[in-house]
């Protein structure tokens, strides 16, 4: 992998693509497949040898394909039984043990139901590719009846993932903005949000696939889609302004607000010689009013508020957030510094 940030597909091996007589079994006749030539770069630069590559969504075992081609462990989770047996039989044409796949969400696997695994590897499922409805399994995404539902089930997988990514390993997702009711769609933008909330986005490379061109009537702005977004993120601590973060905290106790600061910030004021925390943890009352009013302040101050990844609305109408724990305030500056404030508001020292 070289430091183009596009990489164009030419074409896929014969002994790589998913046989036509396998794809007719498929509900979405396997149209949704991607290439293992596609993965298989990631794969090398992102993994070393021995390695588990994961892939939330398994599908017809294109990520696990490539994963077992370049040496490393294969693991996947898949809701649909008969693609998990399209699995094992893509592979077993090959003449190769089939992959470990769990037959479930991964967020629904709790603690070590869940191997560990050293790259999160995936092609993402597209809304509105009308999977059958009596054949929809439970959590199968292709069948989400809403666009907000859809980006909903992608942030609980990909929290799960990042739960059992090791620090410093990364989690790339392939995506495409799609044209659905006449216009863009802009999943990967919006996967590139949620992702954004969980881990450090690091870069995008634009997967092009060759096509021929075909002219356009004036004014037609539809395009044959032959291009998606490889979105690279890293699990890592990411680096926050400290004199900013600690001029936060004396503001918005002048201001009234109060609040118990805890954590790796706390510990770095006593002792500024140890390691640089990656945010500040205060401890709040679960009170409405006094804890949207110190949302507020942040919201004026030109800081992002999030619950999960999901924007906080504001008034804050607190029975909305029960179960959540935190809130989330973050600010980049037009240095690109960032101050990055965890309000607990559930828990107990």
């Amino acid at each position: 992998m070289d430091s183009r940030s596009w990489m164009r597909l030419d074409d896929e091996p014969p002994s790589h693509r998913l046989p036509p007589a396998l794809a007719t079994h498929d509900p979405l006749g396997g149209r949704d497949i991607g290439w293992v030539t596609q993965m298989q770069p990631f794969i090398r630069h992102f993994s070393r040898p021995g390695e588990v590559v994961f892939d939330p969504f398994a599908g017809a075992g294109t990520t696990l394909l490539a994963a077992r081609m370049e040496g490393r462990e294969a693991l996947g989770c898949e809701v649909d039984a008969a693609r998990i047996a399209l699995i094992g039989e893509r592979f077993a044409r090959l003449g190769q043990p089939a992959p470990r796949v769990l037959p479930a969400s991964c967020d629904t696997l709790a603690g070590e139901a869940l191997p560990p695994f050293d790259l999160c590897l995936t092609s993402v499922p597209y809304f509105g590719s009308a999977w059958p409805a009596e054949a929809a399994p439970a959590r199968q995404l292709y069948a989400s009846e809403s666009y907000a539902a859809h980006l909903a089930g992608l942030r609980s997988v990909f929290h799960r993932v990042r739960e059992r990514l090791p620090e410093g390993a990364f989690c790339i997702a392939m995506a495409e903005n799609l044209h659905l009711g006449g216009r863009m769609l802009p999943l990967a933008f919006d996967l590139a949000g949620i992702l954004g909330g969980l881990f450090v986005l690091q870069e995008e490379r634009v997967i092009v696939y060759e096509r021929p061109p075909r002219p356009l009537d004036a004014f037609d702005a539809r395009t044959d889609r032959s291009h998606e977004y490889a979105l690279v993120c890293r699990k890592e601590r990411e680096a926050v302004d400290l004199p900013a973060t600690a001029a936060l905290l004396e503001a918005l106790r002048a201001e009234g607000h109060r609040f118990t600061l805890f954590g790796s910030f706390a510990r770095w004021l006593h002792d500024p010689a140890g390691p640089a925390p990656a945010d500040a943890d205060i401890r709040v009352d679960a009170d409405e009013a006094a804890l949207g009013a110190l949302l507020a302040s942040l919201a004026v101050r030109g800081f992002a508020v999030r619950s999960w990844g999901e924007p906080v609305a504001l008034p804050l109408a607190l029975d909305l957030y029960r179960g959540r724990h935190y809130f989330r305030a973050e600010r980049i500056d037009r240095r690109g510094a960032r101050v990055r404030l965890d309000i607990d508001y559930e828990s107990h020292p």
